[in-house]
């Protein structure tokens, strides 16, 4: 079950992120045959290698500088959770992708600094840009939300 849930927050992280609020079209793009890469870590329409760059098959696009999904475990990855009924947040950490489903849908990224960068389906941005610090051995985030609220989630 842990390795659905890991799957579908970068998935959803990838998705999201990359169609909302950053300046990226959200309207999906097809890619005619000609301009696909033609083979491994190749240049599109070039077979070439981009220059200093190791080719690197089933990589993730990055992201705020993250890679979602494809970064170094963290200690902060897992599931977390504050609050109950209306007032429960829940926040899943995974490998450099996050994810926001309560009290609305948010996905995005977290980096090796802790800096939490989310994208909201509702528009909400009380939640979306923080910093969180972990505590009592790894037990409790604490995520200070540039919006102003502040939310310490015990791991799930």
């Amino acid at each position: 079950m842990r390795g659905r849930h890991a799957l579908a927050v970068t998935a959803l992280a990838v998705t999201a992120a990359g169609c909302g609020g950053s300046g990226h079209d959200a309207t999906p793009t097809a890619v005619p045959p000609s301009a696909r890469a033609t083979g491994p870590g190749r240049t599109p329409g070039t077979g070439a290698v981009p220059a200093g760059r190791a080719p690197v098959a089933g990589s993730a696009p990055a992201i705020n500088g993250v890679h979602p999904g494809a970064e170094r475990k963290s200690a902060a990855d897992g599931t977390w959770v504050t609050g109950t009924g209306n007032a429960r947040v829940a926040l899943y950490l995974f490998r450099g992708a996050a994810a926001l489903n309560a009290p609305y849908f948010c996905t995005g990224t977290v980096d090796a600094a802790m800096r939490i960068a989310l994208t909201c389906a509702n528009g909400a941005r009380d939640r979306t840009t923080g910093h969180a610090t972990l505590g009592a051995g790894g037990r409790i985030l604490t995520v200070a939300w540039d919006g102003g609220i502040e939310d310490v989630f015990q791991r799930k």
